[in-house]
C-alpha cells in the first residue's frame, strides 16, 4: 500500500452526518470493512453533539478550541480516549471545537 497524503487546509468542509449534531467533517480515512476512520471534525460557536453510543473504540484529540462534557473542559493538546460501546454524554462548544477523531476498527 502507498503512503497517503492530504493537505488538509486545501481540503473542502463537508456536513457531518456520522452522529447527531451540527458539524463539518474533513475524511481522512475511511476503511468500509472495519468502520475505522480518521476524520478531522469542526463544531461551530454554542454546537452541540447530542448524547449517542460508539461500537468502538473512539479517539478524540482537540486540535483548536474547547469543548465541555460530564462536567469537564478539553481544551487544545487535550485528548481523550473512549471505550467500545462507550455512551457518549452531550458535548457542547461556546466558540467552536475542532478534533481530530479516529475510530479504531471494529470486528464483526
Amino acid at each position: 500500500m502507498d503512503d497517503v497524503i492530504y493537505r488538509t487546509a486545501d481540503m473542502k468542509w463537508e456536513a457531518l452526518r456520522e452522529f447527531p449534531g451540527r458539524a463539518e467533517v474533513k475524511v481522512l480515512r475511511e476503511e468500509s470493512l472495519n468502520g475505522a476512520k480518521t476524520l478531522l471534525v469542526r463544531v461551530p460557536s454554542g454546537g452541540e453533539i447530542v448524547p449517542h453510543s460508539h461500537r468502538g473504540v473512539v479517539q478524540h484529540y482537540v486540535v483548536a478550541g474547547h469543548y465541555q462534557t460530564n462536567g469537564q473542559d478539553f481544551g487544545p493538546g487535550s485528548y481523550r480516549l473512549m471505550p467500545a460501546k462507550y455512551d457518549v454524554a452531550p458535548i457542547s462548544t461556546e466558540a467552536g471545537v475542532t478534533l481530530l477523531m479516529i475510530y479504531d476498527p471494529v470486528s464483526k
